[in-house]
């Protein structure tokens, strides 16, 4: 099992080939909602199961909950408000090999939307740290893959959120962004997405309300306007990272 761990840490920290991430914001009217990310990477199985031979195969099929209680203590650079969000979390992970499926969901609720501010601040740290410290036994978590060398990013670090009780938004942290040439992870998932293997990124928000305006240039609101969805690429970051960003009144 932790051979296979291991390789697959390596395959999705270098290549990410296939896989799709899926970022769910449900927003109560009453302030309180949800923060899911699903990542799908089934894509890999075959792969993994290729290089890995027979100690892949014999990986057992897993279908389980982990919670992320007392996880958050060993995150540096949370703060107190942060580590109690994040401590509140979960995620339920399924493997099965032999039908070449890997999917997990990690989910946090929040009771207030200033606690969706500080999870999404908190979120790039967050998915470092699962990926570098779950990994152990038979509970492998979300996003493994940070090669225990700090490296792990996500494109959501280069972006700030903004929520508040009418508006929610998402704008580039230029920055952060002018980094990217010189970072040596982001550049590894340059080469293998222009190589024909992009990342699909979806960002899904459920309004309490309808929205009044929502502004974007990949976003698709729904019929009765509750309901926003945007969907990029990794080609579009490095090509076009306005894609990423968004303005929602509501």
């Amino acid at each position: 099992m932790k051979k296979f761990i291991s390789l697959f840490s390596l395959v999705c920290t270098i290549l990410l080939i296939g896989c799709e991430t899926t970022q769910e914001i449900t927003i109560n009217k009453n302030g309180s909602g949800s923060l899911s990310n699903t990542s799908d990477m089934s894509n890999l199985v075959g792969m993994l199961k290729t290089m890995g031979g027979d100690s892949v195969n014999r990986v057992p099929n897993t279908d389980t909950t982990i919670s992320f209680a007392g996880i958050a203590d060993s995150i540096e650079g949370l703060n107190a408000a942060q580590k109690k969000i994040i401590n509140q979390g979960s995620m339920k992970l399924s493997l099965n090999m032999q039908d070449e499926k890997l999917i997990t969901k990690a989910n946090f609720p929040f009771q207030k939307l200033s606690d969706l501010q500080m999870l999404n601040a908190a979120m790039p740290k967050v998915s470092e740290a699962i990926s570098k410290k779950l990994p152990v036994g038979d509970q492998m978590p979300s996003g493994l893959g940070a090669g225990g060398k700090g490296q792990f990013k996500t494109f959501d670090d280069f972006f700030d959120v903004t929520v508040t009780n009418n508006l929610i938004s998402k704008t580039l942290n230029k920055t952060k962004y002018a980094t990217v040439p010189n970072d040596e992870y982001m550049q590894s998932l340059k080469q293998m997405s222009g190589m024909g293997s992009p990342i699909t990124s979806n960002y899904v928000i459920n309004l309490p309300r309808p929205a009044k305006k929502a502004e974007g240039k990949g976003l698709t609101l729904s019929q009765d306007k509750k309901k926003v969805t945007i969907t990029v690429t990794s080609d579009d970051f490095f090509d076009s990272p306005s894609k990423f960003e968004y303005k929602i009144e509501y």
